[in-house]
């Protein structure tokens, strides 16, 4: 069993527990909060992954249970809920998946990076592309974004791969889908207010110019292992 939740350092611990959408909150003060500590639940729990959020430890952990919970709260209600603890909200916040697609366009030896000038790569080169909107499929949120990013019109080819993780600084969950890219002109009109540059780079190079660690490493997988 986890030890005991106690104030690590100066930051204090919680526990997310969720299982098949449900999940397990304590009412205290007429307000719906994680537990501090995992004694007493009448259950054990694996912790998957800690977040930060709000300046506060809160470990994301699943239940060793053999039932379907009903009594605990859906996490889908929990962002509705008045009298949820604001960190509650925070958390289940993060916790939800976001889903982002990037276009691969490689021409010979060379790849097309863009250098954002707002959003979580401010300042740095990365593939063209972003979130997936509502309604949307990855395939034409990728067209989309490179059209808007690179202000050229596109055809949209083969899925090269999808890519998983929680982010080292944002404790968000990221899916990020890697589209192949074929340009269909040769001029860049990116959106002024969201790229800066748009620019040729060789592979080599461009791995380490890469400001998102897992975009790095897959064009390195896909374009560079054997070299």
């Amino acid at each position: 069993m986890v030890p005991r939740s106690v104030i690590l350092g100066k930051m204090e611990r919680y526990y997310y527990i969720e299982t098949d959408g449900m999940v397990y909150l304590v009412e205290e003060g007429g307000r719906l909060r994680f537990p501090r500590s995992v004694e007493g639940l009448g259950f054990e729990v694996e912790v998957k992954w800690p977040m930060v959020v709000e300046g506060k430890e809160v470990l994301f952990s699943k239940p060793k249970i053999e039932y379907y919970p009903e009594e605990w709260w859906p996490k889908d209600r929990i962002p509705l809920l008045d009298e949820a603890d604001p960190l509650v909200r925070a958390a289940v916040h993060l916790s939800l998946p976001r889903i982002v697609a990037e276009g691969v366009i490689v021409e010979g030896d060379k790849i097309l990076l863009v250098k954002a000038s707002r959003g979580f790569l401010k300042g740095l080169w990365n593939l063209p592309g972003g979130f997936v909107g509502y309604g949307e499929a990855p395939a034409e949120a990728v067209a989309r974004e490179v059209a808007e990013e690179v202000g050229s019109p596109c055809r949209v080819g083969r899925l090269l791969g999808v890519e998983s993780f929680i982010g080292k600084k944002s404790s968000m969950h990221w899916h990020m889908f890697f589209y192949e890219v074929e340009l269909l002109g040769r001029e860049f009109h990116p959106a002024t207010d969201e790229i800066v540059e748009v620019r040729w780079f060789p592979l080599i190079e461009a791995v380490e110019l890469l400001g998102d660690r897992v975009m790095s490493r897959k064009i390195r997988e896909l374009f560079l292992r054997e070299r």
